[in-house]
């Protein structure tokens, strides 16, 4: 079990504000492996750590924090239908049907803010060519 202080130190972070803002983005994730310590103080467990350091690692790679929490919970809800799969074989089918839909919605989403990033780009664009910069001077003349 690791208190917040040794967590700071094992996923190389700088505060412990940080792992407790990782820890709130995944919380519903690590409620089996959160425990409470002498004077209220948080622990978590070894399986609490790994998910912890997976967000760490895709945060470290670009990802804001709700990000890589989205990723993370997609990918125990696939890990979690795989095994449904293979404990119920007939039932394959339907997951893999699942899996379907839950990468579209992830695409759709991704797209979705990909359109919104490009309407911003092009609003912004729009205004410096409004503005047109003059150069200082070229205001006394």
């Amino acid at each position: 079990m690791y208190t917040v202080a040794e967590l700071v130190q094992l996923l190389r972070l700088s505060t412990e504000h940080q792992v407790r803002n990782r820890i709130n983005a995944v919380r519903d994730l690590l409620a089996g492996f959160i425990r409470r310590g002498p004077n209220n103080q948080m622990l978590v467990t070894e399986e609490g750590l790994a998910v912890l350091r997976d967000v760490q690692a895709l945060v470290e790679t670009g990802h804001t924090l709700a990000e890589a929490s989205r990723v993370i919970r997609f990918r125990q809800e696939r890990e979690n239908d795989t095994r449904i799969g293979v404990a119920n074989q007939g039932e394959q089918n339907l997951v893999k049907a699942e899996e379907g839909e839950g990468w579209s919605r992830w695409v759709e989403h991704l797209a979705e803010d990909l359109r919104r990033l490009e309407e911003r780009v092009a609003a912004l664009e729009a205004s410096l060519r409004e503005r047109r910069q003059v150069a200082w001077w070229e205001r006394w003349r």
